[in-house]
């Protein structure tokens, strides 16, 4: 996401349990008239003189408050941001950003109308809905056809000219220009957006992107409401509304308002599909099943049933992020979950397989089921780049957590705050030293005796297991990942067996990942799982094999949109290049797309393939030289930005990024763009990370040997240069890697 849109701050209680509140035409001061408001914003209209002094409708979108929250006017400045973007032929243009009374207020551009929130009551007669759902869906192709993802399709953002039938988008606030981003697992007030309409993987729950398919969910939740006058979800809480929008199935609309008619309530379905890739792919493609009903409709008075989505193809090759065969193994973590959730005590999981083979994957999928306040799951990625700073990863991990904690609601802090405190006592700069967001939560923290390296060594784990005990509860068992074991650093390894064997430590569940490629019985980490299994360590392992011909034919199927007897010997050949390596599998078929073996058809809506090419032509067996070649073909400027990324590790965060390569923010997103369309980096949470480690190794691979001392040098010198003195101790290890990997060019 871009760097200026921040979360909401918005209680969730109004914007996901409630419908916002919407006001019959009073008027605020200065004459405007109040069309909607949720507590956060204002929609007015009100009449300005124009130039010739006749009076001139505007719409404008106030703060609620005189001293807004960031997150207030981060999305007024984005929605004006986009004005270039924005056509008034489908949406409300913005027209300028100013102060007012001391309030900020955006000005749009009025033709007319109101909005539909306004309109919804009783469930709308079939002719009528018809005719506005086509012309809102259009008003959304258009959007999406300028590469605009909403992120906030909800009756309030659709402006409804009941004169003209003309239909206006608004809400832009947290749009996007990427085609897929990340959203991470928050707690439900952190999440940007409103939850009542929110698309499941838009609650960062369901291991999947954000793209323009999120927006298809929300505008199904929307023709939900207006068919039949209610949600499809409702809650006594917004823990239970995610898990609605997650695994509950809505009554379909033709069961709860006879009148509408099957094939309509079948559509509204196929757009609340839990998964994207179930879902209809394009707005185009919802258009033209809905013409078909008004056809139908307004000729013969019923609509008969008809194969839906026969129109519905994206020309963009989307590789599905579903999980394949892998069943088995996702149900052994929950059970794992379960046992720790429900007798408490540790336990250890390991999940082992080859790179690519998917074990982050099917780790994340715990994600559904586990959540603030009802569990909390954490997870680290060890760098490989970073290897020589200590608990570098478990430190990432509850890094993330403390972030998460700090946005949420006062009285939560201070209770989390109080509770860190009371079981890490005066020892708390072992921890702010490692975590530093910690520092925000507890403040400053008194400094530590020095002790002998073996008893600094006890002392800092035993303050370690005591924090880890804080959020490691019954009422919410802890749940932390640690991705690429194979690499962790001694000490890392060594507090981890501390806190599986410490008798204090319960309904704690520690996920490992590694290559099993890449250890044998001599590494550290299978010595250190042996001296666990002989001390009694509760130990589980999956090992993650290549997927079948049946699952790479299955994920060809859901990606090129054609039956499984025409992709079976295409499915064959990928099958046989990639080893079943599901990474593999996908960087195949968007390699061929890129040299235009595999095409999309605009006549036919459909995608085809050139089987004999594809047969003929060489493959590398190393995934990291088809990644080379993939970026490769990326401008410039984004080989560059890759280059720079990789030597700071997998991520790593927006302004850090902008400083060394000496530009703005936005030119710096603009390097990143191709990148980004490409799929070689996610932008989440404020940063750019790789999509997966080999991509990484790809990236750095591109950067000549000789000059790659010269690089890390580089940046070294421009981190101390930028760095603010006091900041200094928390980037520490940051900096001095950066310095070692360049310490041959160092001659003072």
């Amino acid at each position: 996401m871009f760097s200026w849109v921040s979360r909401m701050q918005t209680g969730v209680r109004r914007q996901s349990l409630r419908r916002p509140n919407s006001l019959n035409g009073p008027y605020l001061e200065n004459g405007r008239q109040v069309l909607w408001e949720d507590g956060e914003r204002i929609l007015c209209r009100e009449w300005r003189r124009s130039d010739d002094d006749s009076p001139r409708a505007v719409l404008t979108v106030l703060t609620s408050a005189y001293h807004p929250s960031r997150s207030s006017l981060d999305r007024l400045t984005r929605e004006y941001e986009l004005r270039d973007e924005l056509d008034g032929a489908w949406a409300a243009q913005p027209l300028e950003l100013v102060q007012d009374g001391g309030r900020a207020m955006l000005v749009l551009e009025d033709a007319g109308g109101e909005p539909l929130e306004r309109l919804i009551g009783a469930p709308m007669n079939t002719g009528r809905f018809l005719r506005l759902a086509i012309d809102i869906v259009a008003a959304l192709r258009k959007a999406h056809q300028r590469g605009l993802v909403h992120k906030d399709i909800k009756p309030a953002n659709i402006l409804v000219n009941a004169e003209t039938g003309e239909v206006r988008l608004t809400g832009f606030g947290i749009a996007s220009r990427l085609p897929r981003e990340r959203q991470a697992a928050e707690p439900p007030e952190a999440l940007i957006g409103t939850l009542a309409y929110m698309a499941p993987e838009q609650t960062g729950r369901m291991n999947r992107s954000v793209d323009s398919r999120s927006d298809l969910y929300a505008l199904g939740v929307t023709f939900y409401e207006l068919l039949t006058g209610a949600l499809p979800f409702t809650a006594a809480d917004p823990i239970e509304l995610i898990h609605c929008h997650i695994a509950r199935e809505p009554v379909p609309p033709g069961e709860l308002a006879s009148a509408v008619p099957a094939p309509l309530s079948m559509i509204v379905m196929r757009l609340l599909a839990k998964t994207a890739e179930e879902r209809y792919q394009t707005a185009a493609g919802v258009e033209a099943d809905l013409r078909k009903c008004l056809t139908a409709w307004e000729s013969i008075g019923r609509i008969d049933p008809f194969p839906p989505g026969l129109q519905d193809a994206s020309e963009r090759l989307m590789i599905p992020e579903k999980l394949y065969g892998r069943e088995g193994e996702i149900a052994t973590l929950l059970t794992a979950f379960d046992r720790v959730m429900m007798h408490g005590g540790s336990e250890l999981v390991l999940v082992s397989g080859y790179s690519g083979i998917g074990k982050s994957s099917v780790v994340n999928e715990l994600n559904k089921v586990i959540v603030l306040p009802r569990g909390i799951f954490i997870s680290g990625k060890f760098d490989l780049r970073l290897r020589d700073t200590p608990h570098s990863t478990l430190a990432q991990a509850f890094q993330g957590l403390i972030q998460q904690l700090l946005n949420g609601h006062v009285d939560d802090i201070a209770r989390w705050r109080d509770a860190i405190k009371e079981a890490v006592g005066n020892q708390g700069r072992l921890l702010t030293d490692l975590i530093p967001d910690l520092a925000r939560l507890m403040g400053p923290q008194p400094t530590v005796a020095v002790l002998s390296p073996v008893d600094a060594e006890l002392r800092f784990q035993t303050v370690f297991q005591r924090f880890v005990g804080v959020f490691a509860r019954a009422e919410h068992p802890l749940v932390i990942f640690v991705d690429d074991l194979q690499w962790l650093d001694p000490a890392t390894l060594t507090l981890i067996e501390y806190l599986l064997l410490h008798p204090d430590t319960g309904h704690l569940l520690l996920i490992g990942a590694y290559r099993d490629n890449e250890v044998d019985p001599a590494h550290p980490l299978m010595l250190k799982l042996e001296a666990l299994r002989r001390a009694g360590a509760r130990l589980d392992q999956i090992d993650l094999d290549p997927l079948s011909v049946d699952d790479v034919n299955q994920l060809l199927c859901d990606t090129l949109r054609h039956a499984p007897h025409e992709m079976r010997p295409f499915a064959e050949v990928v099958h046989r290049r990639s080893s079943g390596n599901p990474f593999f599998a996908g960087q195949i078929l968007t390699s061929l797309a890129e040299e235009a073996l595999v095409q999309f058809d605009p006549r036919s809506r459909s995608w085809a393939w050139n089987f004999d090419a594809i047969v003929n032509k060489k493959f590398s067996d190393n995934p990291v030289d088809l990644m080379i070649g993939r970026l490769r073909r990326l401008s410039p400027e984004a080989q560059e930005a890759l280059k720079l990324l990789a030597c700071l590790g997998n991520q790593a965060d927006f302004a850090t990024l902008a400083k060394l390569r000496s530009e703005s923010d936005d030119a710096m997103h603009a390097s990143f763009h191709d990148a980004v369309l490409a799929g070689a980096t996610v932008p989440r949470e404020g940063s750019y990370r790789f999509f997966h480690d080999r991509v990484q190794e790809a990236a750095y691979t591109l950067i000549p040997t000789e000059g790659r001392a010269e690089l890390h040098l580089r940046i070294a010198r421009l981190l101390v240069a930028e760095t603010e003195q006091e900041r200094i101790a928390e980037k520490i290890y940051d900096l001095v890697n950066q310095l070692n990997l360049g310490s041959a060019l160092i001659s003072e």
